[in-house]
């Protein structure tokens, strides 16, 4: 993956960036009110944080929903724009025309697969909340992308979603909501559902990469061959106290600030994910697991390498991998050769 796909400029392969803009379909459909939110935000974000899902109508005022497109909703895009861009390079050649977007809240996924994935011509979103399916079909009029202004709409639970199977299909910040024992089955409906991509996202928690590992593990068992961000479809080589995830940098705006009481400019979301497919295999030769160690002379990585996670030295005098090395970011993949081992 280039440095630009974990970095602060996620990849993309749309020619009109600008008009596929969500930020900016907010910033017009909901103006920039911060008065009275910070509270309602707060509680939402202490829902999530106990693995609750977003809250049926009879709770959910409008409030809330602001409190989210300002407030959370950036993250969310941030993390299904560098999801989906690290499946876009490892699949170059693929174009889905259908998209089925599962827990969409205001289908932040939609917009960020039209985004990387310009071919999408249909789109079917599945969420629970009337009030979040309100706000998503409002934003939605303000897309450039066709797919993404006729999207249906279903109200309901991703445990049990419609008859529609899909080119690409995404589950994103919902395997928390979920009760232990819905989990399986809803992962395999999920499975029987996808034509193409199956990309599950949660927390970069330890709790949510032991979800994530559990999922990787069922879908493989099914046939799928992993596409990102694993190098291989092997059992995963992280144990112990350790978790596989990631980062993704969030730009706040003045709004996002008030909202929640921060000072600076920007945030780092941490996120596990798992894309899994029924395609051939694309696995990158390795992946960074960590940030890049600089050092005098020599940047030190840690990297999971099938079948193994390891630490790998990159000296100045390997020229051509040393530069890559100065550019590379936590999350990047590795170009096949530029780790020796010892």
């Amino acid at each position: 993956m280039s440095s630009r796909a974990f970095a602060h400029t996620p990849a993309t392969r749309s020619d009109d960036v600008g008009a596929l803009d969500l930020a900016a379909a907010v910033a017009h459909e909901f103006g920039g009110r911060s008065r009275g939110l910070a509270q309602a935000y707060q509680e939402l974000s202490d829902l999530y944080r106990t693995g609750g899902a977003t809250p049926d109508d009879a709770r959910l005022t409008r409030d809330h929903v602001h409190a989210y497109l300002a407030a959370r909703m950036p993250a969310t895009l941030a993390v299904a724009r560098t999801v989906l861009g690290a499946v876009a390079e490892r699949r170059p050649a693929w174009e889905p025309a259908t998209l089925l977007d599962l827990g969409a809240g205001p289908g932040t996924a939609m917009w960020a697969a039209a985004e990387m994935f310009p071919s999408l011509a249909a789109v079917t979103c599945v969420e629970q909340a009337g009030a979040m399916i309100d706000a998503g079909r409002q934003l939605a009029r303000r897309c450039a992308s066709p797919a993404v202004r006729g999207a249906e709409w279903h109200r309901g639970s991703v445990a049990d979603p419609p008859e529609a199977r899909a080119d690409l299909v995404v589950a994103s910040f919902v395997l928390g909501e979920l009760p232990a024992s819905a989990l399986d089955d809803a992962v395999d409906r999920w499975w029987d559902a996808t034509l193409g991509e199956l990309v599950v996202v949660e927390p970069g928690t330890p709790a949510g990469f032991a979800r994530l590992r559990g999922v990787r593990d069922r879908l493989i068992g099914a046939g799928a061959t992993i596409t990102a961000p694993c190098p291989s479809d092997a059992a995963c080589p992280m144990s112990g106290d350790d978790w596989c995830h990631f980062a993704a940098r969030v730009a706040r705006s003045g709004v996002h600030r008030a909202v929640k009481g921060g000072e600076l400019g920007f945030e780092d979301e941490k996120f596990a994910y798992v894309s899994a497919s029924r395609g051939e295999p694309a696995h990158a030769a390795a992946r960074v697991l960590r940030a890049p160690q600089v050092r005098s002379g020599h940047i030190r990585f840690t990297v999971c390498e099938a079948p193994e996670m390891r630490e790998a030295v990159v000296a100045r005098s390997h020229k051509d991998a040393f530069r890559w090395a100065r550019k590379a970011h936590w999350g990047d993949e590795v170009p096949p050769g530029v780790l020796r081992r010892p």
